[in-house]
């Protein structure tokens, strides 16, 4: 619980800041907090994923040693539990849509789409998550931190539209750049994401699981000693 509040923590201050921009600086046609909602809105699915993940399998112990089950359900019922809370979060983007007065386009038919390719990416980091906070469990918030420091190297509190040239392109080699830019498509912009931006964080999230899954399968028979 102490953990997770931690991690929710950081939200609640960007939820503030959003509320900030949008209500007390009042820049009309910017709509900066809508900007920065679609940014934190499928952040917060990755984030919260990864922060569970990482000790998934030790808070685990008593089912693992007592009971036969597959281990690879782990990661998964991690990713889901925070797939069901993640709706919630939309009432974020609501507000900010509201504030500004941005109405739904017929881009959000793309919001299923989006919200699988962020499950996917989630699902992706799930796994490694899990596996190096079982091997690793004293550098877990060095883990956190990782996953945080990947949002402010993407295009988190600017659009990407706004960078050009090297920098540009080298934002695109993050794979929340294109799910940032998806989610500002559907809700902010109203235009359909181009290719790329559903592609890349779908594909990122699917090469994790195909490298890392393998691994998770074969080690997961040593689950039980490593946690006694």
């Amino acid at each position: 619980m102490f953990a997770t509040g931690l991690m929710l923590e950081p939200f609640a201050l960007l939820g503030i800041y959003l509320v900030f921009v949008a209500v007390v600086l009042n820049r009309p046609g910017t709509a900066t907090g809508l900007s920065l909602a679609c940014a934190v809105v499928p952040f917060q699915l990755v984030i919260t994923t990864v922060t569970n993940a990482l000790p998934s399998i030790t808070t685990r112990r008593s089912i693992i040693l007592n009971m036969t089950f597959n281990r690879v359900l782990i990661p998964i019922a991690t990713t889901l539990t925070e797939v069901a809370v993640f709706g919630a979060s939309f009432l974020l983007i609501a507000l900010m849509m509201a504030i500004y007065g941005v109405g739904p386009t017929s881009s959000i038919a793309w919001l299923p789409i989006a919200l699988a390719v962020n499950v996917i990416l989630a699902l992706g980091l799930a796994f490694p998550a899990a596996l190096f906070g079982l091997w690793f469990r004293e550098l877990r918030v060095f883990a956190i931190s990782f996953i945080r420091t990947l949002f402010f190297l993407a295009p988190s509190l600017v659009p990407h539209s706004v960078t050009s040239g090297v920098a540009y392109n080298l934002l695109k080699l993050n794979p929340l750049t294109g799910l940032f830019d998806t989610y500002r498509d559907v809700f902010l912009y109203g235009r359909t994401p181009p290719a790329w931006a559903l592609l890349y964080p779908a594909g990122f999230g699917l090469l994790l699981l195909a490298v890392t899954l393998p691994v998770y399968r074969r080690e997961q028979h040593q689950f039980a000693k490593v946690v006694e």
